[in-house]
C-alpha cells in the first residue's frame, strides 16, 4: 500500500456554492468528462465547472467579495461598523481552531469545523452551463398529448426539469471534446456542444434526438396523429453513452454506441460517426409495454479477435430485474475502402429476476456487475471472468454508519467506486460510506469503523460548509445549528479515479425542524475533496502510478492529457510537503526524453500518425507533467523547463517526421495549389531547422524525399525561390514569425504557416495555436425552432479545395498534437 496516501488527512480541493435546489438523487449527477470538465445537475439544467489544473490559461476572475458594500460611498459609519461586526465573528470563529494544515477539529466553544485546504488555497473552477426547455414548448412539434392508462400513462407537466446529463467519449465535437447528452423530465433528448470556449462559453443545442427519432415512425404516423406506441417509443427514459473502442489503428473513426431506453421497452442504438451526424444503427426490444427500463450501465471494450470487440450493457428494468445485452463491433471495409465499424446485438438475457424494488444504481467494475437497492449491494461475477475469483451472485445488507440524521443504509445510492483491487466504496445520498472488502476472493462489508472513519470525512467537509453557509445563517440566525440534526442531501457522488479524489454536490437540509424555503433562499453546495487516510489506500503509490501510465499511456485522443494527469496532481496538491515529491517527478519527466526509442512513424493516414504512436503520447504526457512542476515548485523551476524544451524539441521533431512521411506516400504532388506549395515549403524548411544534434528522428533523409518527389512532378521549386512574405509590409518573414520592420506573427503549430486572421484555435493545455480547418471556422449551428439538426451540414466533404493537403493536416489534429489538450476557439 501507499505511506504517502495514509498520512495525507482529508483535504478540502475546493467548496462553491450555486444557486437554486438539487434534482432528484441519482448515481449520475455529478460526473468527470475525458476532457476533464466536471456536470452536476440542478433542476433548471447543467451546471459545467473546469478546474484550472494543468493549463497555460490565465485562472479564473475572483468572485466578486460578498463584504463589499453597496451603500453610498459616503455612507463611512455604516461601513466601518460592518467590517467590525465581521471581524468580530471572525475572531469569536477562529477561537480553539487549528491551522489549515492540520486535519479538521471541532471548536469547543461554538461547536463549528474547519476543514483543511491546500497550502495555496483552493483551486479555482471555470463555470458554464446549460438551461433546459423548462416550458416543454416543442411537445406540440413532438405531437405528443396525455396518454395511457394507469401501467401506461404518460402526462404533460407542468414544469420540465433535468433528469439526466452525460459526457460522451472526447474527440467527439469540432474542438476535439466532448458532446453533452441531456434527458429531461418530459423524456425528450438533446446534445450540446461548446460554441468557443467549453469553460466559460455558451454551449448549443446540436441535435434534438426526440425529433430524430419521431422521423424514423412509420410515415403513418408522422401524418395522421401518433399512436400510444409511437408516443411511447418517442419518449426516452434512460441515455448512456459507451466509452470509445481503444484501437488505435482506427483513431478517428468513432465506434462508440450512444443507448437509449424508451417508455415502450426498447432501447435504441445511435452512432455520431465522422459524419458528425447521429444515425440510429439499432433497435432492440427489451420488454413488453407496462414495463420499461430505468437505468444502463456499459462495461468496458474488450478484444475478443483481431480488429473485433465486445461490450456488455446492463439493464435495470422498473420491475426490479436485471437483464445484459451483449454487443460486438468489427472493422469493415466499403466498396470504397474506407474502413468502418459494423455493429451485432444479441438478445438481452435476464440475470436476476429481482424483487420488485427499485434499483438506485448499476455499474460495472471490469466484468463484474454491481446494482445497488434500499438497504442493499449484490454483486454478480460470471463464468469466466477475470477480476474476481469467485463466480456467482453475492448480496450484503447495509447497516447503519453514523449517529447523524438520515446515516442509514436505506437512502439510494450515489456513487460506485473501487478503491484498490480488494476494496469497493459505496456512497449513500445521505453522504455515508460503506466499504466491502475481500471483493476478489469473498465479498463481505468491512468493519464498520472502517467505513465510519471514511463517512466522517465526508461529514466533516458538510459540516465545514454548514457553518459558514450566508444563506442557512440567515435563515437560522436566532437559533444554535446543531450538526447532527442536519443530512446531507446529496445529490450525486464521483471519483477522479485513482486515490480518493471524491467529487459531490450537497444541500442543507433539516428534516426535523420541517424547514422549508423558496428557491431564492436555497443553494447547493460542490465540492471536490481528498479523503486521504480516511479511506482505504490504492494499490500503488502517486509515483508508481504516474510512472504506470507514462509508460503504457491510452490514447490521448480518448481521453485529454490534462484528465489523465488530474487524480494524481490534485493528490500531491494535498500533501503535507508536496515539495517532498518535486525529485521523483523530475526523475520521471527526464527518463527517456530523447526520440531515439520512437518507432519510426510509416507511410499511413496522418490521424493515425498523430494519434495511433505510445511514444508520442508518453512524451505528451511528460510535458504537461513537467509544466505543471515547474509552477508549481519555483525551486526546481528551471530544471523542468530545460526539460520541456528538451520533450517540446523530440515532439516537433516526431511529428514533422510524420508529416514528410505522409505528404511523400501521396500518389501524387503534381498540380499543387500556391497556399498547398507553401504548407510544403514551410513543412522543408521547419525540418531543415532542426539542428542536427537534436535530430534523432533522421528528418534529413525523409525531407530530401519530399523534395525529390516533389521536383520530380514539378509541383514546388528550390527552397530559396520560395520566400515567406509579411501581410501588413510584404518583407520576408523569419523562421520565428518577425519580419524585416518589425511585424510579429504567430505560426501554426501543424502547418507552420502564418496565422493572419483571428478565426484559429489555441490549445487549453499547452500555449501551441493552429488555423481552423476550413469546415470548423463556422461555429455550431443550433436545432430549429421545430428540432431540425442542421450541424451535420458544416462537415460535408469539400471536393477539390484549393488547399486540400492543409485541410486534411488540420483535421487530422482532432486535438493538440504537441500535448493531447483540448482546442478553443480564439474568436
Amino acid at each position: 500500500m501507499t505511506g504517502d496516501f495514509d498520512e495525507n488527512p482529508p483535504t478540502v480541493l475546493a467548496s462553491r456554492n450555486f444557486p437554486g435546489i438539487i434534482p432528484s438523487t441519482s448515481h449520475h449527477n455529478v460526473s468527470w468528462s475525458d476532457d476533464g470538465q466536471c456536470l452536476f445537475i440542478t433542476r433548471k439544467g447543467v451546471n459545467i465547472v473546469t478546474p484550472h489544473l494543468t493549463t497555460t490559461l490565465p485562472p479564473p476572475t475572483t468572485l466578486v467579495d460578498p463584504t463589499s458594500s453597496l451603500d453610498n460611498p459616503t455612507a463611512a459609519i455604516n461601513e466601518s461598523k460592518r467590517r467590525a461586526a465581521l471581524q468580530a465573528e471572525a475572531d469569536s470563529e477562529d477561537e480553539g481552531l487549528d491551522t489549515f494544515e492540520d486535519t479538521a477539529i471541532p471548536s469547543e466553544k461554538k461547536g463549528k469545523w474547519r476543514m483543511r485546504r491546500p497550502n495555496n488555497g483552493e483551486i479555482r473552477f471555470w463555470s458554464t452551463g446549460i438551461e433546459i426547455d423548462k416550458d416543454g414548448s416543442r411537445e406540440d412539434v413532438y405531437g405528443w398529448s396525455d396518454i395511457g392508462d394507469e401501467i401506461t400513462a404518460v402526462y404533460t407537466e407542468k414544469e420540465v426539469t433535468t433528469r439526466q446529463a452525460i459526457w460522451s467519449p472526447s474527440g467527439l465535437s469540432d474542438l476535439g471534446g466532448c458532446l453533452l447528452v441531456v434527458l429531461n423530465s418530459a423524456m425528450q433528448v438533446s446534445v450540446y456542444a461548446p460554441r468557443n470556449d467549453p469553460y466559460t462559453k455558451q454551449w448549443d443545442e446540436l441535435a434534438d434526438l426526440t425529433m430524430l427519432t419521431k422521423g424514423l415512425l412509420s410515415q403513418e404516423a408522422i401524418n395522421a396523429e401518433m399512436s400510444v406506441e409511437s408516443m411511447l417509443e418517442s419518449r426516452t427514459t434512460c441515455v448512456r453513452w459507451s466509452s470509445h473502442i481503444p484501437l488505435r489503428s482506427m483513431s478517428g473513426v468513432d465506434g462508440s454506441l450512444l443507448a437509449m431506453s424508451n417508455r415502450a421497452g426498447k432501447v435504441a442504438f445511435w452512432t455520431y460517426g465522422t459524419e458528425k451526424r447521429f444515425h440510429r444503427a439499432h433497435y432492440f426490444d427489451v420488454c413488453e409495454i407496462g414495463g420499461w427500463v430505468a437505468d444502463m450501465a456499459w462495461s468496458e471494450w474488450k478484444e475478443i479477435e483481431e480488429q473485433t470487440y465486445e461490450v456488455h450493457l446492463a439493464l435495470a428494468l422498473t420491475d426490479g430485474s436485471i437483464r445484459v445485452m451483449t454487443l460486438q463491433r468489427s472493422v469493415q471495409q466499403d466498396v470504397s475502402g474506407i474502413q468502418k465499424w459494423d455493429i451485432d446485438v444479441q438478445p438481452s438475457v435476464i440475470i436476476d429476476r429481482g424483487d420488485k424494488r427499485n434499483i438506485s444504481s448499476i455499474e460495472w467494475i471490469n466484468d463484474v456487475l454491481i446494482w445497488t437497492k434500499s438497504g442493499s449491494v449484490h454483486i454478480l461475477a460470471g463464468e469466466g471472468n477475470q477480476t474476481v475469483q469467485w463466480k456467482g451472485t453475492i448480496s450484503l445488507k447495509l447497516e447503519r454508519v453514523g449517529n447523524w440524521a438520515s446515516a442509514n443504509g436505506l437512502g439510494p445510492c450515489i456513487g460506485v467506486h473501487r478503491m484498490n483491487h480488494n476494496t469497493i466504496l459505496i456512497v449513500l445520498s445521505s453522504l455515508t460510506a460503506h466499504l466491502i472488502t475481500n471483493f476478489t476472493t469473498s465479498p463481505i462489508l468491512a468493519d464498520p469503523r472502517d467505513s465510519l472513519r471514511t463517512a466522517l470525512a465526508m461529514r466533516d467537509a458538510f459540516e465545514d460548509h454548514l457553518s459558514t453557509d450566508s444563506l442557512i445563517k440567515t435563515r437560522f440566525r436566532s437559533v444554535e445549528i446543531k450538526p447532527e440534526a442536519w443530512t446531507a442531501d446529496t445529490s450525486g457522488w464521483t471519483n477522479l479515479g485513482w486515490g480518493g479524489i471524491g467529487t459531490w454536490v450537497t444541500e442543507p437540509v433539516n428534516f426535523h425542524s420541517l424547514d422549508s424555503a423558496t428557491e431564492g433562499k436555497r443553494s447547493m453546495n460542490l465540492v471536490v475533496a481528498n479523503l486521504g487516510g480516511s479511506c482505504p489506500s490504492p494499490d500503488l503509490s502517486v509515483i508508481d502510478a504516474l510512472r504506470s501510465i507514462l509508460g503504457n499511456p491510452p490514447s490521448l485522443l480518448f481521453t485529454s492529457s490534462g484528465r489523465l494527469l488530474m487524480p494524481y496532481l490534485l493528490h500531491i496538491i494535498t500533501l503535507r510537503q508536496p515539495e517532498s515529491q518535486a525529485e521523483h517527478f523530475l526523475n520521471l519527466v527526464k527518463s527517456d526524453t530523447d526520440a531515439s526509442s520512437f518507432v519510426e512513424p510509416k507511410g499511413r493516414e496522418l490521424i493515425e500518425g498523430f494519434w495511433g504512436g505510445i511514444d508520442l503520447d508518453r512524451m505528451r504526457l511528460k510535458f504537461v507533467l513537467a509544466s505543471w512542476c515547474a509552477a508549481t515548485y519555483p525551486s526546481f523551476a528551471i530544471q523542468f523547463e530545460e526539460t520541456m524544451a528538451i520533450i517540446s524539441k523530440t515532439i516537433v521533431s516526431y511529428l514533422i517526421a510524420t508529416l514528410l512521411q505522409w505528404t511523400d506516400s501521396l500518389s501524387q504532388l503534381s498540380n499543387l495549389s500556391p497556399i498547398d506549395q507553401q504548407f510544403l515549403t514551410q513543412l522543408l524548411k521547419a525540418a531543415r531547422d532542426v539542428p542536427s544534434e537534436d535530430n534523432e528522428m533522421q528528418l534529413a533523409p525523409l525531407a530530401a524525399n519530399l523534395a525529390r518527389s516533389l521536383n520530380q512532378d514539378g509541383a514546388i521549386g528550390g527552397l530559396e525561390e520560395s520566400e515567406e512574405r509579411c501581410p501588413a509590409c510584404k518583407t520576408e518573414v523569419g523562421p520565428e514569425g518577425t519580419c524585416a520592420k518589425g511585424h510579429v506573427w504567430s505560426r501554426c503549430s501543424i502547418t507552420h504557416l502564418l496565422i493572419t486572421h483571428p478565426h484559429y484555435r489555441v490549445c487549453s493545455t499547452c500555449p501551441a495555436i493552429s488555423l481552423l480547418p476550413q469546415r470548423h471556422l463556422q461555429t455550431p449551428i443550433s436545432v430549429d425552432r421545430e428540432g431540425k439538426d442542421q450541424d451535420w451540414a458544416r462537415f460535408v466533404p469539400i471536393e477539390g479545395g484549393e488547399d486540400s493537403l492543409i485541410q486534411v493536416a488540420l483535421e487530422a489534429a482532432i486535438g493538440c498534437p504537441s500535448c493531447g489538450g483540448r482546442w478553443q476557439r480564439a474568436v
